[in-house]
């Protein structure tokens, strides 16, 4: 439908952390694919984690604040085939504990989000904020800025 995702900032709050991320990029195809390339490296594996975000839309002035539980989300994410198959892909447990790993995306590796099509309207915004990441080995913090939007 027309929608495009522009990342305009994502850098690492400080360089001591767990998780780097290199060359990341995030694409909206329009077949509603997300195509990501770049790697994930986590330097330090962790039984327990949470991830705590700080999300603010323009235009609102309420932001989205919360604290997930990365295993927790991981168990219920990997019942679903395709996660199974991207996390034994990339040799990432589908449980805690969490072995270090890098991980890097394919060319070309797409994720289909044609379900969420009709959300699209309503997402459709300017985003900016903070998500940290707090495991028992470590943590790490990113601060970003992107755009999903209508374009041509």
């Amino acid at each position: 439908d027309g929608y495009k995702i522009k990342v305009n900032k994502l850098e690492s709050c400080d360089n001591k952390g767990t998780l780097k991320l290199t060359n990341p990029k995030v694409e909206l195809t329009k077949d509603c694919h997300v195509v990501i390339s770049g790697c994930a490296e986590l330097t330090a594996g962790f039984s327990s984690c949470k991830v705590l975000y700080d999300v603010k839309k323009k235009g609102m002035m309420v932001p989205f604040k919360g604290e997930r539980d990365a295993c927790e989300e991981l168990a219920k994410l990997s019942k679903k085939q395709d996660v199974a198959d991207k996390l034994k892909q990339y040799k990432i447990s589908k449980n805690c504990p969490i072995n270090a790993v890098k991980a890097c995306a394919s060319k070309g590796e797409k994720v289909d989000i044609s379900s969420y099509k009709d959300k699209f309207r309503l997402a459709a915004g300017q985003y900016s904020g903070t998500i940290t990441i707090q495991a028992n080995s470590g943590s790490s913090c990113f601060k970003f800025d992107a755009e999903f939007k209508r374009g041509k």
